[in-house]
């Protein structure tokens, strides 16, 4: 079967989430029998040299453009003005669409798979340049992106942001809940996910029997981690490791830090939080706090999390699923998390993970799991165990060909 990928960035290196699970896909697609091209824009902010694409994605083949994809002020207040949802329009260039409507003209593909909604506007203004285009497309929902900016503007203190965030994310979910509707098929990677989707499209159906409602496949994301499982308890240490150029990442960890970190140390006064991950600043004075270890972006993402002890999740704004929880999950690591950070896994609080959304009893899990090794071991046993079962890398992706093969064979 012959696919086109069309994502956002190139996904490398494997510091984030969303990183990890698209590399995963396209290796595991081909190694299931696929044969790949992948089109993305190579941006300013995650570039990547030709050298490194070459050497780490020979498994198939990749096209790309260049795009600045920052944000600029008097884009956005033009926008603001006169645009639709500036989220999306940052992901659109002429060089970009001519050449993914090249690629889609030149070559027959079997099916087009979209990674996440920041690919869909490229495609979007490229199929359509090419309207006899048939090739079914599915869309790869890697959450409600809707949900994320909703949560970070209900959340955020500072009254302009707030306001600028609420009207960006109500344009936001009319583009996404749109595009669910332009597609043949949606693929959502959580179950919760595609219990939303359903419901809107089951709505939509209602209204209007002439709108086309796609077919949908849940493809939860897997990992394939080589090193073994091994728990390792680590007195007194906890951790918390993601990209801080993200905000709710960065909205999470301070929300930690204020509110449950001196709960903690009143506990254990000796206990130390270890921060890492893309964009933060070794120098950042927020994080010059007691007990607390700033080491910037690390370079091996598994050496740091089995060296650190317990993982902590506590971001209050997100959907999907966080990747490094599972990659925690598979190495032998435990975890406490916020609500929205297990959003996504099935698991229960204190079988496979604690889940706690008030500072206190975030704080007393954490204790707990810090001061009970035995109480820790079973966790990750379980959760161990968890991962095995639902989150099969390549398990997960030859159900997805097939239901590839079947959108193809059936012209859905």
């Amino acid at each position: 079967m012959r696919l086109l990928v069309v994502g956002n960035r190139v996904p490398w290196p494997l510091h984030d989430g969303g990183a990890i699970a698209t590399y995963g896909m396209l290796r595991s697609l081909v190694e299931n029998g696929a044969e790949v091209d992948f089109f993305t824009f190579n941006t300013k902010k995650h570039f990547a040299e030709n050298a490194t694409i070459e050497k780490y994605f020979g498994f198939c083949k990749v096209h790309t453009v260049f795009l600045d994809a920052g944000l600029k002020p008097w884009k956005m207040l033009w926008n603001l003005m006169f645009g639709g949802s500036y989220h999306m329009e940052r992901y659109v260039s002429k060089e970009g669409v001519d050449k993914l409507r090249d690629l889609m003209s030149m070559h027959r593909y079997d099916g087009i798979l979209l990674e996440g909604l920041y690919s869909v506007p490229v495609y979007v203004e490229a199929a359509g340049a090419a309207s006899t285009y048939s090739t079914p497309v599915a869309y790869r929902s890697h959450n409600l992106e809707y949900q994320i900016w909703e949560r970070l503007a209900t959340t955020s203190k500072n009254p302009f942001k707030k306001w600028y965030l609420g009207i960006q994310s109500n344009r936001l979910k009319k583009y996404e809940l749109q595009s669910w509707l332009k597609f043949q098929a949606i693929v959502p990677i959580v179950p919760t996910d595609e219990i939303a989707i359903k419901k809107h499209l089951e709505a939509t159906r209602e209204k209007s029997t002439s709108k086309n409602i796609p077919a949908i496949h849940t493809y939860q994301p897997g990992i394939a981690i080589e090193r073994p499982f091994a728990f390792i308890h680590q007195p007194l240490s906890l951790f918390h490791i993601g990209s801080m150029e993200w905000q709710a990442n960065e909205q999470g960890v301070m929300w930690f830090l204020h509110k449950v970190w001196p709960l903690l140390l009143n506990k254990l006064p000796q206990a130390k939080f270890h921060l890492a991950g893309k964009g933060l600043n070794p120098q950042d004075p927020r994080f010059f706090q007691t007990g607390v270890v700033n080491h910037g972006e690390v370079p091996n993402a598994e050496d740091f999390m089995h060296q650190h002890g317990i993982m902590i999740v506590p971001i209050q704004a997100g959907s999907g699923i966080r990747i490094k929880s599972l990659e925690a999950m598979a190495l032998g690591v435990p975890i406490v998390s916020t609500s929205v950070g297990a959003q996504g896994l099935s698991v229960t609080s204190g079988a496979e993970m604690y889940i706690a959304d008030q500072p206190q009893a975030f704080a007393d899990a954490v204790v707990q799991l810090l001061t009970h090794p035995a109480m820790a071991q079973t966790l990750t046993q379980n959760a161990r165990g968890y991962v095995e079962t639902h989150h099969n890398l390549k398990r997960n992706t030859a159900d997805l060909l097939t239901f590839l093969r079947q959108l193809k064979s059936t012209g859905a």
